[in-house]
C-alpha cells in the first residue's frame, strides 16, 4: 500500500469519525427540536381552547366555541371533556376515526398514547373541572426525522467524498518530489553511477533536506568507492611484484634442480625476502581493514603514559639502528587516553619513517610535550624532507616517495599512523624543517581522569 493511499485512508477515517459525531449531534438536536416544537404547538392550542371556554355546564348548553374548530390545522385534534370524561366538543375524527383518549392521558400534561396510531397529547384544565385535550399523530415528526436522517447521510457522504478527493490530490502533489527522488535513486542504483546527483529542491522542506542529505551521502560514497577501487588496484599492484619474484625463482629451481649452490641460495633469498615483504603488506592491509571496519570502537582505550612508552620504543630503535642517533626530550605529562599497542605501533611507524628517509649517521629527534588538554608527539629527522605538494598525499594508502620506491615497504605505514591517530580522536600533520628534513607532529587527547 502506497504512502499516498495510507494517508488518504487515514484522513478519511479521521474525517469520517469527526463527521459522524457531528452529524449525530446535529440529527439529535434537530430531532429533539422537532419533538419539542410539536409539544409547544399542542400546548398552545390546548391553552387557547381552554381560555376561550366558559364554564362547562353553560358550554354544554350553548354552541361550540369557534376556537374549538381548528380547521386551519386539521392535523391537530382538539376535544373538550367534562370532569367525568364525557366528550363535550370535538374537532372531528383523526385519520378517519373518532379517537378515544385514555383516561390516564388526562392526568399528564404531555404524553404519547396509542389510539390506533401513535399520538402526542397535550392536556390543559378547563373551567368547571373538565379538560381540554390537543393531540397530533407522531407521524409528521417521524417523517421529518426520517427525511432529516437521509439528508444528513447524503451530506455526510458528499463531505467524505470531497475530503477523500482533496486529501488524495494534496498528498499526490506533496509526494510528487518524493516520487521523482525515488526514480532518480533507482536510476543511480541500476546504472551504478555514483557521480550523478539529485536535482536540488529550492524549497527547504523535508524533501529538500532529504535531497541535500542524499547528495552529501553520494559524494561520500563516491569518494569511498573511488578510494576502494584505488586501494584494490594498488594492493594488486603491490602484491604482483613479490608474487612474480617468488614464482620466477620457484620456476628457476624447478627447471634447474642441479643449479649452482650460489644460484640456489640467491633464489631462496629472493623468495624469503619477497615472502617477508608480502607478509608485511598483508599484515598492514589487515590492520587498515580492521581499522576501517571497527573505527574508534575497535581500540581498547585506557590511560597510557605516553612518555614512558616513547622512551621504551626509542631504546629499542637505538638497538636496531645503531647508525642513527636518537635524541629524546620527554616532558612529564598526564597520561593520554589511548591504546598502548596502537600507540606503540604509531611511534614505531614514525621512527621507521625517519630512519628510512635519513642517511646513515643521521639524527632523529623525538619530543613529548603537553599542549593544553593534549599531548604532542614530535618526530623529526634531518633527511631529504617531503617533496613540495606531498604533505597531504603522504598519508594516502600506497603513496611512496621517490626514494622509497626502490626500498622495502608498500606506502602503508603513514596511512596506518593516520588511522591510529584518528581512532584516538587526535590529529597528525607533516611539514619540512627550515634546516632540512621532515617533522611529524601528532596531537593526542589526555585522559579525562587526569
Amino acid at each position: 500500500m502506497s504512502i499516498r493511499l495510507r494517508i488518504t485512508l487515514f484522513g478519511l477515517g479521521v474525517a469520517g469519525a469527526v463527521l459522524g459525531l457531528f452529524c449525530a449531534a446535529v440529527y439529535l438536536l434537530l430531532a429533539a427540536g422537532a419533538a419539542a416544537g410539536q409539544d409547544t404547538a399542542l400546548a398552545a392550542r390546548a391553552d387557547a381552547v381552554a381560555a376561550s371556554l366558559p364554564a362547562l355546564p353553560a358550554a354544554a348548553a350553548g354552541p361550540a366555541p369557534a376556537a374549538v374548530d381548528v380547521r386551519t390545522s386539521p392535523d391537530i385534534f382538539v376535544m373538550v371533556l367534562d370532569e367525568r370524561g364525557r366528550v363535550l366538543f370535538s374537532t372531528g375524527a383523526l385519520d378517519g376515526r373518532f379517537p378515544t383518549v385514555p383516561t390516564t392521558a388526562t392526568t399528564a400534561a404531555k404524553s404519547t398514547v396509542d389510539i390506533g396510531v401513535p399520538v402526542r397529547v397535550a392536556v390543559r384544565p378547563a373551567a368547571g373541572g373538565g379538560h381540554v385535550v390537543a393531540a397530533q399523530p407522531t407521524r409528521k415528526v417521524t417523517d421529518d426525522r426520517r427525511g432529516l436522517f437521509v439528508l444528513v447521510c447524503v451530506y455526510a457522504v458528499l463531505a467524505l467524498a470531497a475530503a477523500a478527493g482533496a486529501t488524495w490530490l494534496v498528498t499526490g502533489r506533496a509526494l510528487r518530489p518524493l516520487r521523482q527522488l525515488t526514480g532518480h535513486v533507482e536510476r543511480i542504483g541500476r546504472e551504478q553511477d555514483f557521480t550523478r546527483r539529485l536535482p536540488p529542491v529550492p524549497v527547504r522542506d523535508d524533501v529538500g533536506r532529504l535531497t541535500a542529505a542524499f547528495n552529501t551521502m553520494m559524494e561520500r560514497l563516491q569518494g569511498s568507492y573511488a578510494a576502494q577501487r584505488r586501494f584494490v588496484a594498488d594492493a594488486s599492484h603491490e602484491l604482483r611484484t613479490p608474487l612474480t619474484t617468488i614464482r620466477n625463482n620457484a620456476g628457476f629451481l624447478q627447471r634447474h634442480p642441479d643449479a649452482a649452490p650460489e644460484d640456489v641460495a640467491a633464489a631462496v633469498r629472493d623468495i624469503a625476502g619477497e615472502s617477508a615483504r608480502m607478509s608485511r603488506l598483508v599484515e598492514h592491509l589487515l590492520v587498515l581493514a580492521r581499522s576501517d571496519a571497527a573505527g574508534p570502537a575497535g581500540l581498547d582505550l585506557a590511560p597510557v603514559d605516553l612518555g614512558a612508552l616513547v622512551a621504551d620504543v626509542c631504546r629499542q630503535a637505538e638497538a636496531q639502528h645503531p647508525d642513527r642517533t636518537f635524541h629524546r626530550a620527554i616532558t612529564p605529562a598526564p597520561p593520554v587516553h589511548g591504546s598502548a599497542d596502537a600507540l606503540t605501533q604509531l611511534v614505531w611507524i614514525l621512527l621507521d619513517n625517519a630512519v628510512k628517509y635519513s642517511a646513515p649517521g643521521g639524527n632523529v629527534w623525538v619530543t613529548v610535550t603537553q599542549r593544553g588538554d593534549r599531548a604532542q608527539l614530535n618526530v623529526t629527522d634531518d633527511g631529504t624532507g617531503i617533496p613540495p605538494g606531498a604533505q597531504r598525499r603522504i598519508f594516502e594508502r600506497f603513496h611512496r616517495g621517490d626514494e622509497a620506491r626502490t626500498g622495502p615497504g608498500a606506502g602503508l605505514g603513514l596511512a596506518i599512523a593516520l588511522s591510529i591517530v584518528d581512532g584516538h580522536g587526535g590529529t597528525i600533520v607533516a611539514a619540512n624543517n627550515a634546516a632540512g628534513g621532515a617533522s611529524f607532529v601528532a596531537d593526542l587527547p589526555l585522559s579525562s581522569s587526569s
